[in-house]
């Protein structure tokens, strides 16, 4: 089989239809159909189910396009490391995955950088957490990925490197009643905002939380959104309380509006890491932003220490 053969083969599949995937490769529809034709001939197998709604993927077309896809990924990337080679600055493009907090807190810096020694390399940055990011990087569509990881792990067949543990807090709009609460008790009637899409993830462990007190009954959870755009306007409108990660109640965007509720029950943490495929090597560029990233994940850490050292002996909870 060919290269153009597999990338006809992904055009029909992401576009759903023959017509619609000529158009994408620039060439007839009928030389689109020979492609396919050819390509199932080689694989001695149906690709493609032709409906009256377009091309569907058969089973076989199915599991061929997880390969196709690593096969065309594999192949951008040896042609981007032969064009940072011969120093070609027109080529290049580094594809990761972030989630919120190492977007607020590593990342920027960490690009910064980068743009100084790889100025030639473009960046496609998807947010979103790791059951967002596995997928692609399993394909080899995507290069790493950074956020926090389920605590049963996510399989042997990802290289996991732990940057920094953080902290939630709870936090609520600024001038809101529940601002002067000092323990979950006096949140017992609270309506919540979880942070995470599903029954999993660093915003949902409050649930967690209240169910090591038995006396307390389980929070009144109104909204979930992985949205931090979303969590922040229902928040600026509500009384609605939600647990977030401490650098956020810093950050510039936020800080004017919302603020810490300081209980004395210990909140969770949670271990921001960076994961990648284990049995394939980093391309030069992703070697060097995963290398940039643990730099500042470094200097973040001491500045963090350094600022807690005052809270630390002062007693206040900031410290922990």
């Amino acid at each position: 089989m060919t290269l153009s053969e597999i990338q006809d083969f992904l055009a029909v599949a992401d576009s759903g239809s023959i017509r619609a995937a000529a158009r994408v490769r620039q060439i007839t529809a009928p030389a689109m159909t020979q492609s396919m034709a050819r390509l199932e001939a080689k694989l001695h197998v149906p690709l493609l189910l032709r409906t009256t709604k377009g091309a569907q993927l058969s089973d076989y077309g199915k599991a061929f396009l997880v390969r196709a896809r690593a096969i065309t990924a594999e192949v951008q990337k040896s042609v981007n490391e032969l064009a940072h080679m011969r120093g070609d600055s027109s080529q290049g493009m580094l594809y990761f995955g972030t989630s919120a907090t190492p977007t607020t807190t590593l990342v920027p810096d960490a690009i910064a950088d980068f743009r100084k020694r790889m100025p030639q390399v473009n960046l496609n940055i998807l947010g979103g957490l790791y059951r967002d990011h596995m997928p692609l990087i399993r394909s080899g569509e995507m290069e790493f990925a950074i956020g926090p990881l389920p605590a049963a792990g996510i399989g042997a067949d990802f290289a996991v490197e732990a940057l920094f543990e953080n902290n939630l807090i709870l936090a609520v709009r600024r001038g809101s009643p529940l601002a002067d609460a000092t323990s979950l008790q006096e949140l017992q009637h609270a309506e919540w905002i979880l942070s995470s899409p599903a029954v999993q993830g660093p915003g949902a462990a409050i649930r967690d939380l209240f169910a090591q007190y038995p006396d307390l009954a389980p929070p009144n959870i109104r909204v979930q959104s992985s949205s931090l755009s979303v969590v922040q306007t229902l928040m600026m409108a509500s009384d609605m309380v939600c647990a977030l990660p401490r650098e956020f109640i810093h950050s510039p965007w936020l800080q004017p509006f919302l603020v810490e509720i300081p209980v004395r029950e210990k909140l969770p943490s949670y271990t921001i890491s960076m994961f990648y495929r284990a049995d394939y090597p980093l391309s030069p560029a992703a070697e060097l932003l995963t290398t940039l990233i643990k730099r500042h994940a470094h200097y973040f850490m001491q500045a963090r220490e350094k600022q807690a050292a005052p809270d630390r002996e002062q007693g206040r909870p900031g410290g922990a």
